[in-house]
């Protein structure tokens, strides 16, 4: 297990919030055994299923992956915190909205814990820009944003429109975060470099690159734009607590990340297993059917990219769908099977008639199969509970 409470920062931290057996990111008191709500719906990318992949090999089962509605309508007393991953952060917030926003703060302020990473973490910064003004709870600040630079023709995963200004992307990929006690390589992608806070608490600060990472402006500059800057913060909300993560430490192939992030959210490690468990059933004969026939088709796209609002939709965003579908699929009763396979022939027709690829902003496919994911993994994770 990686220590996290040597810093002095942390050390307080440690004692007045969520580090430790007992201390929940719920705030004060009694860890809560109470469910996770992981958002699923508009605007979410692929990255949330691997947060069900991590929940999974841990051992922890009290979480649901609602849509946008779902996830609004599921703030109650049941919910102990919500997560919020990577995708296009705009559209989140459209899809939430302003009452979603104000009932997600009363939420927080009354002792629930928010997770945000990547597109999750940008929501509840400082913002003037509708309709990210309506969930201003962190007074920290970006410093990947550049109001000199415009972005016209600019790749999404370079640069994306923020207001009259830029919000940039210096690096992807591995990058090293550290604090006092550990240094971890996790994966960023258009996540926020923050500035440094005047309330909120650094916990880890971004520390230095690796052989995999890809630069994506000059060396110089980035390095001046990134090393020493915070990667994860810790935000206070009344009685509730909010985690704010740049880079990805849920991804599955970090591991000493991902034990990191349970310690941080769950206060232990809880053990992690090597993949997710295979089923004993055989999947429906529709699903494995339509399941091959989407990927041939996604693999037909060689190099072509789906602009979906600021997010380009590659051939690995559907691959990384249908994977967690997949391994779930030995799981399924057959009406949700049939449900799901239906939805997955859409996705494949939507790619066949779409001969151009690039530029079309269309959301039917990457919802549809967005929507086939969250059905499939949170009916799995409800088996899970329900055999307990």
């Amino acid at each position: 297990m990686i220590t996290l409470s040597v810093s002095p920062l942390l050390g307080q931290m440690v004692g007045d919030c969520f580090i430790g057996k007992d201390i929940g990111l719920v705030g004060r008191g009694q860890m809560s055994d109470r469910m996770m709500l992981v958002y699923a719906g508009k605007g979410s990318s692929h990255s949330w299923t691997w947060l069900a992949d991590l929940f999974e090999s841990a051992g922890i089962a009290d979480v649901r992956f609602p849509d946008s509605k779902g996830f609004t309508e599921g703030l109650d007393p049941s919910v102990s915190k919500v997560l919020v991953s990577g995708g296009d952060g705009m559209m989140i917030a459209d899809s939430i909205g302003s009452h979603g926003f104000a009932h997600l703060k009363g939420f927080i302020h009354r002792g629930g814990g928010y997770i945000g990473i990547c597109a999750g973490a940008y929501l509840p910064l400082h913002s003037s820009i509708p309709p990210l003004d309506q969930f201003n709870i962190s007074t920290t600040k970006i410093e990947n944003i550049d109001c000199t630079t415009p972005t016209p023709g600019t790749s999404p995963r370079v640069a994306v429109n923020y207001g009259s200004c830029s919000i940039i992307h210096p690096v992807r990929g591995e990058v090293t975060i550290a604090n006092d006690n550990a240094q971890l390589i996790a994966p960023i992608y258009g996540g926020p470099i923050f500035m440094e806070p005047d309330r909120d608490r650094v916990l880890f600060r971004y520390s230095g690159f690796t052989s995999s990472t890809e630069f994506q402006m000059d060396a110089p500059r980035t390095r001046e734009l990134v090393i020493g800057r915070p990667a994860v913060i810790e935000s206070v909300h009344g009685k509730g607590r909010l985690l704010l993560l740049g880079p990805h430490l849920e991804h599955p192939k970090y591991r000493d990340a991902n034990k990191a992030f349970l310690e941080l959210t769950e206060g232990t490690d809880h053990g992690i297993r090597e993949g997710v468990p295979k089923a004993e059933g055989e999947p429906a004969a529709s699903l494995v059917r339509s399941i091959s026939n989407l990927r041939i088709a996604v693999l037909g796209l060689e190099n072509r990219a789906f602009l979906v609002g600021n997010k380009l939709w590659d051939g690995s965003r559907f691959l990384e769908l249908i994977a967690a579908i997949e391994k779930r699929s030995g799981f399924m009763d057959n009406r949700l099977a049939d449900d799901i396979a239906h939805d997955l022939t859409q996705v494949r027709d939507y790619l066949v008639r779409s001969p151009s690829g690039a530029g079309d902003d269309s959301l039917e496919g990457p919802d549809l199969l967005v929507e086939a994911a969250r059905k499939c993994i949170d009916g799995h994770f409800a088996l899970m509970r329900n055999s307990r």
